[in-house]
């Protein structure tokens, strides 16, 4: 299927854009985020969306993540859009407050994002989490330990927060990206194998879309299906709280 029209019945499934909505893009400088921007840009008019700008967080946990926050800055102004650039210690937050660095890099990247949502005065913010995010998080919870809740994955749409590219491939959206010449960075991270999320990505998450190639989709209506059961249940839990439980 062509990635616009899959990701438009993305928006349009989990009515994660509506008409006029203003979109705050997180754009870390990498494919997902890039080719999330040029997207959204090539369906703007088509879907009535609003004013698009761009946020970028400077984590400095690499020596070279400013030479992240120039690109994702000149691309925003070869293409008239603008953009926010905050800087931020990670792994100081991180040694601070006892986190990992995925942890505090999620903490402020979304304090980040939610601030600078409401002082442009944008409705919501647009992330870069795709398929692949889906089946790598998967694993990870299931070799931690995980339940109901946490099987419902990563959630198209959260609070202010949507996802359109949560039900396109990695491989579809590079594809997109060199189809179209678009440049994006390389993060030398997502190449160390000691850590289990890029053992995952680049072992595990290849072998076995090359032996069940729909393994993604099932998984996204796994994913849905757990989020209407996890409804059902809290609305039951919440319908007879009062009944069963005194609160002193």
């Amino acid at each position: 299927m062509d990635i616009l029209l899959a990701v438009r019945d993305t928006i349009s499934h989990y009515d994660l854009i509506r008409k006029g909505n203003t979109i705050l893009v997180a754009c870390s400088g990498g494919a997902d985020s890039i080719a999330l921007l040029y997207i959204l840009l090539e369906i703007k008019n088509t879907i009535g969306i609003g004013d698009i700008q761009v946020a970028h967080l400077d984590h400095r946990i690499r020596e070279n993540s400013h030479k992240d926050a120039g690109f994702v800055k000149k691309t925003c102004r070869n293409i008239g859009i603008p953009c926010i650039v905050h800087t931020e210690d990670v792994p100081k937050f991180a040694r601070e407050n006892s986190l990992s660095l995925e942890d505090a890099a999620r903490t402020i990247r979304y304090r980040f994002l939610e601030e600078k949502r409401k002082e442009l005065h944008l409705d919501i913010i647009a992330t870069g989490h795709n398929l692949n995010d889906q089946i790598e998080t998967f694993f990870l919870r299931i070799d931690r330990g995980t339940g109901l809740k946490g099987l419902s994955l990563i959630p198209p749409k959260r609070d202010k927060i949507i996802r359109p590219l949560i039900c396109i491939y990695r491989d579809q959206i590079l594809q997109f990206l060199n189809s179209r010449s678009i440049p994006y960075r390389m993060d030398e991270s997502n190449l160390n194998l000691s850590i289990k999320r890029n053992l995952i990505r680049h072992k595990l998450a290849p072998h076995l879309l090359e032996t069940l190639p729909d393994f993604g989709e099932k998984l996204i209506r796994l994913r849905d299906t757990l989020e209407a059961d996890e409804e059902v249940i809290e609305s039951l839990v919440d319908k007879i709280w009062g009944e069963v439980a005194e609160i002193e």
